[in-house]
């Protein structure tokens, strides 16, 4: 009966929609069987059918609905619920009628009406489209629209594939939106998630697009609908039913020259028209702490966030939250339904309380949009969607890659995977490129090897899987043996291979060798603390090479921690000599207790008959003796490594003994000396290779004798030179990109010498760079005289009480060492101290440093610390010590060749007597001086001892230069 009443005749007007069928002259709804809406309601319905696509404002819906009579605004809002309702739509997303904000309504369906022409609103309809969602466009996602939406221009297939969440849907919409003008026929939307079968796609669609069609094949009256049509088809979720999609789509493609599809899946439809594009996570900081919110809203994944949390509460992202969201887009790897999810929490628990939740991330985003698709109302859902479509073996592999941080290779890939995992698949290879395509790993494939990798979300998933299948242990056992087997492997490699293309090559893997160390010393029991220990062993050369001295101080101190028995005596001296370059490297122990690792490793070494191990050992104990003023017996003890190394032909271990002869000498007061061997050590490290083993000692011995040299070169006089080595050992060791080798030359080289030449620009750019190496790899050698040397820098532009008190604190934390870097910071500290008029200060410190140089026989800066003394005492007022302390820091000098020093002690004599009005031998000391530094050749000291003879010769000198470094103004940096 529903049947017969509901058949029009071939004059009557029928409009429809969806499954519903609307009867304007008998005012009835049919869905199959009549719908009960009436009165108020179907007037409404009549009026938004009647003009489809357009949007019709309140007053115009009023006048149509009540003719000449005046309404509340609660009655339009309450009649059009009833529609809705009748409609079977939740809410104001559509599919048929949708509110557009401050507008009015529309009606989104697409209409077909049959007894007259179809209906032809103004503008191109755009079907089945949450029209809302429109309102506010993705965020970070402009490009992509406008290259998707070029695209569709040219191509007649473009499908946009994803991980779940990433917004596929968001970005179709936007991107239809965009070209829906172009299509006279309208742009329609079908949503085939929710298809359960393949055999229902066709019917889906036809259903959509076209509800008069029942026959029991759709495809082909499906077709000839389409054929006559410009129109724009986009197909939504095909994943679920991905061939039948494909199929239906081909077809498409091939009967309807006209119609351009947009589709949207989780993996390719594999057609060999089919552009794809691959939606990738929005733009995230690669860093968050220090991050403003300038910095951090440049990148799309914080916008997004901001965008949502700004609609929910208000309020602009401040510096003081940009670090916490930073840290919550990285967690959530910029995918816009996880921000958007926890943008929503921020209300309850704040920005820095999602943050610290993040670590059940799955658990805390459970709220989404409720007008979402569930399967995008909760990150889970939106894994547990991909997951259900993938076959056993494509979650069986998912599941296993998860064990990996980061990146990973093939090998890697199949070193995990069990032969049980594949069932029917042809090889674990396979499967791993068919996850690629459903969009849950992501492969690189710009380099030689193709590198893989899980979103962090992603693998937070299949690990819930992993362990809830009791196949984690197993897999983390795969795991850490496939590392401990690569290593083993390529340790030959570092005495052949180029040090940068081994770490370009196996740096990437750091981050799954600590997570397999972290599973064999904390959850594998003493089988794991086997692997642990030669994993180590094997892990060392790239540590080395990457700088990580604390990340191996921590896990060697796990494996020597451990009771069970060695492998053997070998692995025992390996890992104690690890521990003890670590400690070393690091400084994290005082040097008494450093002496006494090396001399347990110096013992097992001589036992075991392990040169190599002897060698380091010797290394060690040298910087501990040096530490502590013992500079003869550092001496003592390198020259007789120096004669054993030359005996056994080994040319990087002679390289070091020459260096670090050069250095004590240095220390000791003898420039020429330490410059031959320094020279000797460039020249053997120069004819090395330069492989792996360049960093055998901990750092790269060319470049640090190089940076070593510059400053032997200055102190002789030649300044040029020095400054030229030391260009060069910059070049080389930004090249490197070593962080310990450089730490090395910025601190011991470039940094004093940049400031001894009164290069302050330079001076604060090493400093900068210093400190940045210095924090990041956790450097306690190198952060405290980083520091100090900044405070330095300060006071020199115009310091406070405050700083100077900093400064106070910095060197009583630093304390007494033998290092040639120190001498510097007690120059400047004190001569800070005088100029902020505590002359006493800096005459103890003064008085102390030389005290220490004297009884430790370090005369490398006595000249220069006997002129400083002389300078405070002469400001003092106590000029006849002051010009004893300058002649005896001439002979001094002289006697050292430290031309330099030299001419320095001469312009502080010109000066002192320059400021009495008196001239005795001052002038002849100035030319004789000058004449002999950098050839006569303008530097800094060479400029002032000019002046300073013109003013001898009746040319008055300026304030600042007769001022002195310990007056108020300061003199020159370099005098």
């Amino acid at each position: 009966m529903p049947e017969q009443a509901t058949t029009p005749s071939s004059a009557e007007t029928v409009y429809r929609f969806g499954p519903y069928s609307l009867y304007p002259a008998r005012r009835l709804l049919t869905a199959g069987q009549p719908i009960d809406l009436r009165g108020r309601a179907l007037d409404l319905l009549l009026a938004l059918v009647e003009r489809a696509g357009e949007v019709l404002g309140r007053a115009e819906l009023e006048r149509r609905v009540w003719p000449d009579v005046h309404v509340g605004a609660n009655n339009l809002r309450v009649q059009m619920a009833k529609l809705r309702r009748a409609l079977g739509q939740d809410g104001d997303d559509g599919p048929y009628v949708g509110t557009v904000p401050g507008q009015g309504y529309r009606f989104v369906a697409q209409v077909l009406k049959e007894g007259g022409e179809r209906v032809a609103p103004p503008s191109p309809a755009v079907a089945a489209f949450a029209l809302s969602r429109q309102l506010a466009p993705p965020v970070g996602r402009d490009e992509t629209i406008a290259t998707l939406a070029a695209r569709l221009g040219r191509q007649r297939l473009v499908t946009i594939a994803g991980a779940g969440g990433m917004g596929k849907t968001t970005v179709a919409l936007a991107v239809a939106a965009a070209v829906a003008e172009r299509y006279p026929d309208g742009v329609a939307l079908v949503d085939l998630s929710a298809v359960g079968e393949d055999d229902l796609v066709p019917a889906t669609v036809a259903a959509r697009l076209a509800p008069h069609i029942h026959a029991p094949d759709p495809v082909p009256p499906l077709l000839a609908f389409l054929k006559p049509r410009r129109m724009l088809l986009v197909l939504d979720s095909c994943e679920p039913v991905v061939a039948a999609a494909a199929a239906l789509v081909g077809a498409v493609l091939a009967a309807a020259p006209d119609v351009d599809i947009l589709a949207t899946s989780r993996e390719p439809l594999g057609l060999e028209s089919e552009q794809l594009h691959r939606l990738v996570p929005l733009a995230v900081p690669l860093r968050s702490q220090g991050l403003s919110a300038g910095q951090a809203l440049a990148h799309s994944a914080v916008q997004l966030f901001a965008a949502r949390v700004a609609a929910e509460a208000g309020g602009a992202l401040t510096d003081a939250e940009a670090p916490a969201v930073a840290e919550i887009c990285q967690r959530l790897d910029g995918i816009p339904l996880g921000l958007e999810l926890a943008a929503g929490q921020v209300a309850a628990y704040g920005i820095a309380g999602v943050a610290r939740r993040l670590d059940d991330r799955l658990g805390l985003l459970v709220r989404g949009r409720r007008t979402a698709p569930p399967r995008h109302q909760t990150l889970r859902a939106a894994f547990d969607w991909s997951y259900a479509l993938l076959s056993g073996p494509q979650r069986a592999v998912l599941n296993r890659l998860s064990v990996f941080v980061g990146g990973f290779d093939a090998a890697a890939a199949m070193a995990v995977v069990s032969p049980a995992d594949l069932e029917d698949a042809d090889t674990g290879g396979r499967v791993v490129e068919e996850l690629v395509g459903k969009s849950l790993v992501v492969a690189d494939r710009r380099g030689v090897e193709v590198r893989y990798r899980l979103l962090d979300t992603v693998r937070t998933y299949a690990r819930e899987w992993l362990d809830a299948s009791g196949g984690g242990a197993e897999t983390r056992a795969f795991h850490a043996s496939h590392y401990l087997r690569l290593f083993q492997a390529i340790l030959p490699d570092w005495a052949t291979r180029p040090v940068g293309e081994i770490v370009s090559r196996y740096g990437a893997e750091i981050d799954n060798v600590r997570q397999a160390l972290d599973w064999c010393f904390n959850h594998a029991g003493d089988e794991g603390v086997r692997l642990g220990r030669a994993l180590i062993l094997a892990v060392a050369p790239l540590w080395q090479c990457l700088s990580l001295g604390m990340e191996c101080h921590r896990w060697a101190a796990l494996a020597l921690g451990s009771p069970l028995p060695y492998a053997d005596d070998r692995q025992s001296l390996g890992l104690q000599m690890l521990w003890a370059m670590a400690v070393t490297v690091m400084s994290i122990a005082p040097p008494d207790q450093v002496a006494a690792l090396w001399q347990g490793v110096l013992a097992t070494a001589d036992r075991l008959g392990d040169g190599d191990g002897r060698l380091q050992a010797q290394q060690g104990l040298y910087f501990c003796h040096l530490q502590q003023g013992r500079v003869r017996q550092a001496l003592e003890l390198v020259r007789g490594m120096r004669k054993d190394v030359a005996e056994g032909g080994d040319p990087s271990a002679l390289a070091l003994a020459e260096r670090m002869v050069g250095g004590a000498l240095y220390i000791l007061g003898d420039p020429a000396g330490a410059r031959h061997h320094t020279e000797m050590a460039l020249s053997l490290a120069e004819s090395g290779p330069a492989t792996g083993r360049r960093i055998r000692f901990q750092m790269d011995q060319q470049i640090v004798a190089r940076g070593a040299l510059a400053g032997m070169l200055w102190l002789q006089g030649n300044v040029d030179q020095g400054m030229e080595q030391l260009r060069r050992c910059l070049e080389q060791a930004m090249a490197l990109d070593h962080a310990y080798t450089t730490c090395v030359v910025l601190g011991q080289s470039a940094c004093p010498l940049a400031l001894m030449t009164g290069d302050r620009a330079a001076a604060q750019r090493h400093n900068d760079l210093l400190t940045l190496l210095a924090e990041r790899h956790g450097s306690l050698t190198w952060q405290p005289w980083a520091r100090g040397f900044d405070l330095i820098l300060r006071q020199r532009a115009g310091g406070t009480a405050e700083g100077l008190e900093e400064l106070r604190r910095q060197m009583a934390a630093i304390g007494d060492l033998s290092h040639a870097r120190y001498g510097i910071l007690v120059r400047e500290t004190a001569l800070a101290l005088a100029r902020a008029g505590d002359l006493e200060g800096g005459l103890a410190m003064v008085g102390a440093a030389l005290a220490r140089a004297e009884a430790n026989e370090e005369g490398w800066a006595q000249p220069e610390l006997m002129r400083l003394n002389g300078e405070l005492l002469f400001r003092r007022g106590d000029e006849t010590a002051a010009e004893m302390l300058y002649r005896q820091a001439l002979a001094v000098a002289e006697g050292q060749g430290a031309l330099s020093w030299h001419l320095r002690a001469a312009i502080s004599l010109a000066r002192s007597q320059a400021r009495q009005g008196r001239v005795t031998d001052a002038p002849d000391l100035l030319v004789r001086a000058v004449g002999r530094v950098n050839g006569g050749r303008p530097t800094a000291e060479v400029d002032v001892a000019r002046v300073l003879l013109g003013h001898f010769q009746g040319i008055p000198a300026p304030d600042h230069v007769l001022d002195g470094p310990a007056g108020p103004a300061g003199g020159l940096l370099a005098a």
